[in-house]
């Protein structure tokens, strides 16, 4: 076999699978990773009036190219062509959306931005809340008619300012989220600050999970720079993890979940095996002193959810198969569409009936409460 013949075509260009597998009858299939783009000039046309000169501006260039601009730069990566990425009509289309998971059978799905994310490079933290803001208000609304099948993640600007998070959290309740995202790696921003425990003791008091999700980090540049730096976005979470652990925050905070989106859960299995080492061996330098091992601070409160990750499943015993989710990461080039009920079919097989049922939906259903 050669590589021309285990490639994929791009999303827009694939055929419906033509498997009709399903679980078994009372087995769900929830998504916990798709995207939807936002509208072209949302922050233009509804930013306040004390920001429009400076919003940022959403929109295609006469060549079609999708662009946001503000600040005096385009905040959009270069590199991998739109089509590949989002050329799938229910990116932008919620009708389009939900025939979608139709055809695929995917019974519920979360959805994340499309491009907000990008605002995390703004200067102006103020203007990126109030962006924020904006987005929060309308992703709500865009997606009320389907609440029923779709679960909207609201962003939590609060990292930059933890003494506002309480008053921030109950916002996005009374809008009527049930999900929240923040960046994984926001510059100038220490997770491992105890300054930080407002933020992580108000996303606990909601009870709702908080959501990571990869990024498109640009780091490398040159030949096959595209392929570095996607494999690197893909797996970006071992720091992180560490931060949450060895600064304590999980440990105060035991009511606060934390999931990991589209990083893969190979890299679970390694990274906590190496804490709980360093916590045998580096006990006498580690400030503060943990009282729980981080493998069992990851058993209790976190979670990865991953497209595609076959090394996983062979370790699901040691990562816990009430610690694993899956996610479509529709619309994407790396994302199901087209291939989602023979890809299901096969983890099922692997996992089994009982850990299968909680990796497709049901792990999911249980921590959201769906």
């Amino acid at each position: 076999m050669t590589i021309q013949d285990l490639l994929r075509p791009i999303p827009p260009q694939r055929k419906m699978d033509v498997s009709t597998w399903r679980p078994p009858a009372g087995v769900r299939i929830i998504s916990t990773d798709d995207h939807n783009l936002e509208p072209l000039h949302l922050w233009e046309e509804r930013l306040p009036a004390k920001w429009k000169d400076r919003a940022p501006k959403l929109y295609r260039d006469s060549e079609g190219t999708l662009k946001l601009d503000v600040e005096g730069k385009n905040l959009l990566p270069a590199g991998v062509d739109e089509q590949v990425s989002g050329g799938l009509p229910g990116y932008w289309d919620l009708d389009a959306k939900i025939k979608a998971m139709d055809a695929e059978s995917i019974d519920a799905s979360f959805i994340f931005h499309g491009v907000t994310q990008a605002l995390n490079r703004l200067e102006d933290k103020d203007l990126y809340t109030a962006c924020v803001d904006v987005y929060n208000e309308w992703l709500i609304d865009y997606c009320r008619d389907h609440l029923d099948r779709l679960i909207p993640i609201a962003i939590l600007p609060a990292f930059l300012r933890p003494e506002t998070a309480d008053e921030y959290v109950q916002r996005i309740q009374r809008l009527g989220y049930r999900a929240l995202q923040m960046p994984a790696f926001p510059r100038g921003v220490r997770y491992n600050s105890r300054s930080m425990d407002k933020l992580w003791a108000a996303i606990q008091e909601s009870g709702i999970p908080l959501m990571f999700h990869v990024g498109p980090y640009v780091e490398f540049v040159g030949n096959g720079s595209t392929g570095a730096n996607i494999t690197r976005n893909l797996a970006p979470y071992r720091g992180l993890l560490a931060q949450l652990v060895f600064s304590g925050a999980l440990e105060r905070h035991p009511g606060l979940n934390v999931v990991f989106c589209e990083g893969g859960a190979t890299w679970v299995a390694q990274a906590i095996a190496d804490m709980d080492y360093i916590v045998r061996t580096y006990h006498s330098e580690l400030k503060p002193k943990l009282g729980v091992m981080p493998s069992e601070l990851w058993r209790r409160q976190c979670y990865a959810s991953f497209i595609v990750d076959t090394a996983a499943l062979r370790l699901v015993d040691i990562i816990g198969e009430d610690n694993i989710m899956w996610g479509a990461d529709y619309p994407h080039a790396e994302g199901t569409w087209g291939y989602t009920s023979e890809m299901l079919h096969e983890m099922w097989n692997a996992l089994g009936p009982v850990a299968g049922a909680k990796f497709l939906g049901g792990n999911a259903a249980r921590l959201w409460k769906l």
